[in-house]
């Protein structure tokens, strides 16, 4: 679970694998559901949202979301002023807090998207097969892909936001670096 503290608001982000649309048998009923694409028959992930103020659950939502499963960690979300922003599978959902409304959603990678992060007055997601930089609406802006996942199963660091560019690592254990604008400005293999 994620908890952000907004205004007199807590909100509460936390994974919800073994909730099923359309059954009546739930521990908690959202009042919205939103979905990405194709996730009514086949979701992967499940991400519920609550609203309290004061100690009750004022609103809530669940977004369920297909292709490669995602969980809630300390960058799977972000606060942005009156935004929630997060990542279920391989979309990205902007809600308006306090009322849950669904502002946008964008398919940011063709499988899963893993961490979202602020990067000057947009976003920049670290996909497993791209990296996405999306506009304040949810437009995305541009996209680097690499020869292989950014994935790494011995412990590399992946993605790294610097000052000034972006550190990339792939499972063929190839470094990128970016700048903000998507373009290549080194590439090496580190074996």
């Amino acid at each position: 679970m994620k908890r952000y503290l907004y205004k007199d608001f807590i909100i509460d982000v936390l994974d919800e694998a073994t909730y099923q649309h359309g059954s009546e048998h739930h521990h908690f009923n959202y009042h919205k559901v939103y979905f990405g694409n194709d996730e009514e028959q086949h979701p992967s992930s499940k991400h519920g949202i609550k609203i309290h103020r004061e100690g009750q659950i004022i609103d809530s939502c669940i977004i369920i979301g297909s292709g490669g499963a995602t969980g809630i960690h300390q960058s799977s979300s972000l606060m942005d002023n009156d935004q929630l922003i997060i990542c279920c599978c391989d979309t990205i959902f902007c809600l308006m807090a306090p009322e849950l409304n669904l502002k946008w959603k964008t398919q940011a990678d063709q499988a899963t998207c893993f961490q979202i992060f602020k990067l000057q007055k947009d976003y920049v997601v670290h996909g497993e097969l791209q990296v996405t930089r999306l506009g304040k609406d949810g437009k995305i802006l541009w996209q680097f892909a690499g020869k292989d996942i950014f994935v790494s199963l011995e412990g590399e660091e992946e993605f790294k936001l610097a000052d000034d560019h972006i550190m990339l690592t792939d499972f063929g254990k190839t470094r990128y670096k970016i700048d903000f604008d998507g373009n290549l400005l080194h590439e090496a293999s580190i074996d």
